[in-house]
């Protein structure tokens, strides 16, 4: 199966508190723009530069996201599919996560998520939240404790 990975999977990995090949069943791993964008916004640039590295080492697939964002970046323009569904999928992920926590980085999140969703795909996230929203929606969640 494939897995979407979250941008915080990445600095799981950095951090030394996650290998990939410790998780079964997971045979690639997709990522989009969005989780790119966040981690090119790392203030500290040598970890920056690392979770870059790490995000072109680890990744198989980059997908281009479900919903097109303008103000989200990695979710614009060549980088998103256009929405077919009105924005429905995209603002239910989304409402669901603000019901949880309003957090600056929710629409980000549920754009991850949505294309785990639309394509079939699993989510791996170290994210409660998200993995709480995710699975609600059908989503096969990996949640990585803390």
């Amino acid at each position: 199966m494939q897995y979407v990975l979250d941008t915080n999977v990445f600095n799981r990995i950095l951090d030394g508190k996650l290998q990939l090949s410790a998780l079964s069943n997971c045979d690639q791993y997709v990522v989009t723009n969005v989780q790119l964008r966040e981690l090119e916004a790392t203030p500290d640039a040598l970890r920056r530069e690392l979770l870059v590295q790490i995000f072109h080492q680890v990744t198989a697939e980059h997908a281009l996201t479900e919903s097109f964002a303008w103000d989200i970046p990695g979710s614009g323009w060549g980088e998103s599919k256009w929405n077919s569904d009105d924005g429905k999928r995209i603002n239910s992920l989304k409402t669901s996560l603000d019901f949880l926590h309003e957090k600056p980085n929710n629409m980000q999140d549920a754009i991850i998520a949505e294309v785990a969703l639309v394509n079939g795909y699993g989510l791996i996230t170290a994210d409660g939240d998200l993995a709480r929203v995710a699975s609600q929606h059908g989503i096969d969640v990996r949640h990585l404790a803390a």
